[in-house]
C-alpha cells in the first residue's frame, strides 16, 4: 500500500486539478471540470477565476495547436504563437557506461588510501555518498505508459548561490526518460530510444527550453541531422526563449514534459504568471514507451555540475500523468551525466490521487542513505516495517529480516545477559545475500565477505565481481547491489544495529521487516497468514516470530560464531521494570534529544537504560511510525505495576 506523504515532504501544494482535452470543443469541460470550486451549485453562472497555481497546472497539460513555439500568461487559458531560436548544440549526456554496474552506491572523493586496508578493490578515503547524478537519482516509474510529467521543488532550504563552470546561475533542469526501445533503431542491436526535456541557464544571456532526442548505442554512422557523441547520436528540437533564472527563483520553478503519437512537447513555467512551450515532432515514439522520469537540477550540458552553496537543501516533487490516480513506482536510478554536488538521502514520499507523485530529498547536509523505502531492527531490539510498522522483539535465534527476488537479510539474536540483561536481546551479527555474494557484520567477528575475515578500514571500498560493493564509514558498514538493494550495518560494543533499503517500491518483500502485502497494518508469517495489529505476546512470538526463524543450514550469519540457541521470552521486558534511577536518567537523556512519540520514547529509554547512553543516537530525528504492533504502550497486560512516571503512554 502506497505511503501517504508525510514530514517536510508534505508540505507542497494540494492536488493539482489536469485537463485533458486537447482541442477547442474541450474548453466546455475545462470551465466545468477546473473553473467551478467543488460543491458549487448547477445552476452556477459565475464560476471563481483560477488561482496561478491551478492555472500553471492546467496550461502544463494543455496541448499546443502545433508543432512549433508558444507562450502563455495569465489567466488566459490559451497558447499563443511565438518565434522559435536554435537549441544549443551542448549534448546532455546520458550517464557514464559503467554506471549502469553501480548507480546507487557512494561517489569515492579523491584522496589517499585508507590506513589498515588490504582487501583488494579499495577505493580512497574521504568517501562522499550518493552525490546526485550520473545515474544517482531517484526515478518515478508506472504502470503502462506516461503521457506526461512535472517536476518542481515542493521546498527549497539554505540556497543562497550557484555555480556551474565557475559562471553563477548556470545549470539545467532535466525531464529524462529511461532508455526505451524506439523504431529508429532498427537493426542496430544493443540501440535504445531516450529523451530529455530540458531548460538551459547557461548564467549568461537567454536561457531555453527545448527537447533533446538520443539514440543510445547506435554505433554507426549516425543518420542526417543528428550529431555524433561517443556511440551514441542526438539532435535538437526547436527552443523557445525564457528569460534568465538566477537560483534564487528555484522554488517558483517547473518543467513539464507531454506526448503524443505525433508530438512531444516542454512546457517551462518561471512563476509570474508566463508559461513557455516547444512543440517538435514524436521523433522516437516516447509515447508508446514511457514507463519511468527522473527529475533533476544539473550542470548545463556536457556531464558538468551544479554547484550550491553548503548548506543546501531541496525536495524535488515529481508528478506523473498516465491516466491512473495509483502513486508511482520509485526506482533507485537516473539517466543523465550531469551531476550536483547534493546528496541523495532518506526515502522518498508517495502521493496517490488526482496528480501522483513522488517526493524525494537531496541536501550537502547528510542524514541517512538513501532508498526507496527503509526499514530497520536496532537496539534491543526495536523492528520497523518498509511500511512503518513499529514493534519490540526480543527472541533469540536467527529471523529472516527481509527476502526479495534480489536480496535476503538475516539477523542472529542473542540474550542481553553478556550486558547485564537477560530480559533483552540485541543483534549479534547480520548479513545478507545479494545474488552470489553473502556479506556478514558480526559484533565479535567483523567483516565476513563470502564465507573470508576481511579487513576493511575506514573510508575503504570494496568492489566484488558482481557490481555489489562494501564501503565502510567509522563502525558503519554499507552492502549495495547494482538495483540499489542495501544494507548498512552499525558495529557497537557487544550489539549491531541494521537498515535494510529496497532499490525500488513498492515490490514483493517478505520477513519480519515487511508487512503483509498491500497493507502497512498488518504483518503476515512466512506460511501466509495475515495479523491484524496490534498482536499479543503469545501470537507475537509463538506464530509470527517462529515462522521466521533460519535453519542453521540456512543460515547467513552462522559464520559470525556465535552462539545460537532458538528461545522466545517468557515474558515482554518493558522501560518501567528497569531500576527506577537507571529508568529515571535514560528517560532524561531521550527526553534531552528531542524524543517525544509515546513509542519511541519507551524504546529509547529501554535501550539507554540497557545499552548506554549512545543508543539514543538512533532516536534523534526519527519519525513517529505509521503504526504499533506490540510495544509498551499496546499491551494492558504487563508484567509490571505500569508506566513509570513521565513516560506517556496511548
Amino acid at each position: 500500500m502506497d505511503r501517504p506523504l508525510s514530514g517536510p515532504t508534505a508540505r507542497a501544494s494540494g492536488h493539482r486539478r489536469r485537463l485533458l482535452g486537447v482541442v477547442a470543443t474541450a474548453f466546455a469541460t475545462l470551465v466545468a471540470i477546473v473553473l467551478i470550486p467543488t460543491g458549487a451549485a448547477a445552476g452556477s453562472t459565475a464560476p471563481s477565476p483560477l488561482t496561478a497555481q491551478q492555472w500553471h497546472s492546467s496550461m502544463a497539460q494543455l496541448a499546443t495547436p502545433a508543432k512549433g513555439c508558444y507562450t502563455a500568461s495569465y489567466p488566459a487559458l490559451a497558447w499563443q504563437a511565438t518565434g522559435c531560436t536554435t537549441a544549443p548544440a551542448t549534448p546532455f549526456v546520458p550517464k557514464a557506461a559503467g554506471a549502469a554496474a553501480g548507480p546507487h552506491l557512494p561517489a569515492v572523493a579523491r584522496g589517499s588510501s585508507p590506513a589498515g586496508a588490504t582487501a583488494a578493490g579499495h577505493g580512497t578515503a574521504g568517501a562522499t555518498p550518493y552525490v546526485v547524478g550520473n545515474g544517482i537519482d531517484f526515478s518515478a516509474g508506472v504502470s503502462g505508459v506516461l503521457n506526461g510529467a512535472t517536476g518542481s521543488f515542493a521546498t527549497v532550504s539554505g540556497v543562497t548561490s550557484e555555480t556551474g563552470g565557475g559562471v553563477a546561475n548556470s545549470y539545467s533542469l532535466q525531464l529524462n526518460s529511461a532508455p526505451f526501445t524506439s523504431p529508429v533503431c532498427a537493426g542496430h542491436p544493443g540501440c535504445q530510444g531516450w529523451e530529455q526535456f530540458i531548460f538551459s541557464n547557461p548564467g549568461t544571456g537567454p536561457s531555453s527550453a527545448f527537447i533533446q532526442f538520443w539514440i543510445l548505442n547506435y554505433a554507426a554512422t549516425c543518420p542526417a541531422g543528428w550529431w555524433t557523441y561517443s556511440v551514441h547520436c542526438y539532435r535538437n528540437g526547436s527552443a523557445v526563449t525564457v528569460p534568465s533564472q538566477p537560483i534564487a527563483n528555484l522554488a517558483s520553478l517547473s518543467l513539464s514534459g507531454n506526448v503524443t503519437s505525433a508530438l512531444d512537447t516542454v512546457v517551462m513555467s518561471t512563476g509570474g504568471g508566463t508559461l513557455s512551450a516547444s512543440t517538435a515532432d514524436s521523433t522516437l515514439s516516447l509515447a508508446a514507451a514511457w514507463n519511468a522520469v527522473e527529475f533533476m537540477i544539473g550542470g548545463n550540458g556536457g556531464g558538468s555540475m551544479a554547484t550550491f552553496n553548503p548548506g543546501s537543501t531541496l525536495t524535488v516533487r515529481t508528478v506523473t500523468h498516465n491516466g491512473t490516480t495509483a502513486a508511482p513506482t520509485c526506482l533507485t536510478q537516473g539517466y543523465t551525466g550531469e551531476t550536483n554536488n547534493l546528496n541523495l538521502v532518506g526515502t522518498p514520499a508517495y502521493g496517490p490521487g488526482t496528480s501522483p507523485s513522488m517526493q524525494s530529498v537531496q541536501s550537502n547536509i547528510l542524514t541517512s542513505p538513501p532508498s526507496c523505502a527503509a526499514a530497520h531492527g536496532t537496539g534491543d531490539t526495536h523492528l520497523e516495517t518498509f511500511g512503518g510498522t513499529y514493534y519490540d522483539f526480543q527472541a533469540e535465534g536467527t529471523f529472516t529480516l527481509a527476502r526479495s527476488s534480489a536480496m535476503t537479510v538475516q539477523n542472529n539474536q542473542v540474550s542481553g545477559a553478556p550486558l547485564g540483561w537477560p530480559g533483552a536481546a540485541v543483534n549479534s551479527g547480520v548479513a545478507t545475500q545479494m545474488g552470489a555474494d553473502k556479506v556478514a557484520v558480526c559484533a565479535a567477528r567483523g567483516l565476513v565477505v563470502n564465507g573470508t575475515p576481511t579487513s576493511l578500514g575506514s573510508g575503504g571500498t570494496i568492489t566484488l565481481a558482481s557490481g555489489d560493493r562494501i564501503v565502510r564509514t567509522g563502525s558503519q558498514y554499507v552492502v549495495t547491489d547494482p538495483q540499489g538493494d542495501s544494507m548498512t550495518a552499525t558495529v557497537n560494543p557487544g550489539y549491531v544495529d541494521v537498515f535494510v533499503g529496497l532499490g525500488s517500491y513498492p515490490q514483493p518483500v517478505v520477513g519480519l521487516l515487511a508487512n503483509a502485502p498491500g497493507t502497512n497494518d498488518k504483518l503476515r508469517t512466512s506460511t501466509g497468514a495475515v495479523l491484524s495489529i496490534p498482536v499479543d505476546f503469545k501470537t507475537l512470538y509463538s506464530v509470527y516470530g517462529d515462522s521466521w526463524r533460519v535453519p542453521d543450514s540456512e543460515s547467513l550469519v552462522a559464520v559470525c560464531g556465535d552462539k545460537t540457541q532458538a528461545a522466545d521470552p517468557s515474558a515482554p521486558f518493558w522501560a518501567d521494570q528497569l531500576p527506577k534511577d537507571v529508568q529515571a536518567k535514560a528517560l532524561q537523556i531521550c527526553q534531552k534529544d528531542g524524543v517525544r512519540d509515546a513509542t519511541l520514547l519507551e524504546a529509547c529509554t529501554l535501550d539507554v537504560g540497557v545499552l548506554g547512553e549512545v543508543a539514543a543516537t538512533e532516536f534523534v530525528g526519527e519519525p513517529a511510525p505509521v503504526n504499533v504492533a506490540f510495544s509498551e504502550d499496546t499491551q494492558d497486560g504487563r508484567t509490571s505495576a505500569g508506566p513509570a512516571a513521565g513516560l506517556s503512554t496511548r
